[in-house]
């Protein structure tokens, strides 16, 4: 009996909706009949926009290292050869390589990879800074020796490695 009433409710609801979709459709109101349209991409940002975001950034990364008085001197410096390296690298790369992954991983590294590991260490307590600072400057050794590689292979145009390198950095930093 239970099975019977379940029936006639479901076949009911099915010839209803048939028909209220017959009425909306002769009274003029449209059914969707073509898929959503996703939205439209946000527009892409102009190569020499994007270069001053990353140039900003590159800068916030010096200014928190220059500001912090405990910050190792020898650190500063090397932080200021890898933002020198990537200053001078990632527009050259942008330019003449943009569709590269070796320039989207540089960028990546520019615009938040070295700011957001700089904050980290600098996010510590004096204590755990100490405890943390071996493994931070390796962090920054292997940014520093990223940078002036890839500064030599857009110099030499080694396409061949452009992969490699691509490659190596984000299975590193991604």
């Amino acid at each position: 009996m239970t099975t019977i009433f379940i029936v006639t409710v479901f076949l009911a609801s099915v010839i209803g909706f048939s028909l209220l979709m017959k009425h909306f459709r002769a009274k003029g109101v449209k059914t969707r009949d073509t898929p959503i349209k996703p939205p439209p991409k946000p527009a892409k940002e102009p190569p020499e926009e994007e270069i001053k975001h990353i140039l900003n950034a590159l800068i916030k990364a010096n200014l928190m290292v220059r500001s912090d008085r405990e910050f190792p001197n020898d650190l500063v410096l090397d932080i200021e050869q890898i933002i020198d390296n990537l200053k001078s690298v990632i527009p050259t790369m942008m330019e003449n390589y943009p569709g590269e992954t070796l320039t989207w991983e540089l960028k990546k590294i520019g615009r938040s990879h070295l700011k957001k590991t700089i904050k980290e260490y600098l996010d510590l307590s004096p204590e755990s800074r100490q405890e943390q600072l071996e493994t931070f400057k390796s962090a920054i050794q292997q940014l520093r020796d990223v940078a002036v590689k890839s500064r030599q292979l857009a110099e030499t145009n080694e396409t061949q490695e452009f992969k490699t390198m691509a490659s190596f950095l984000g299975q590193k930093f991604s």
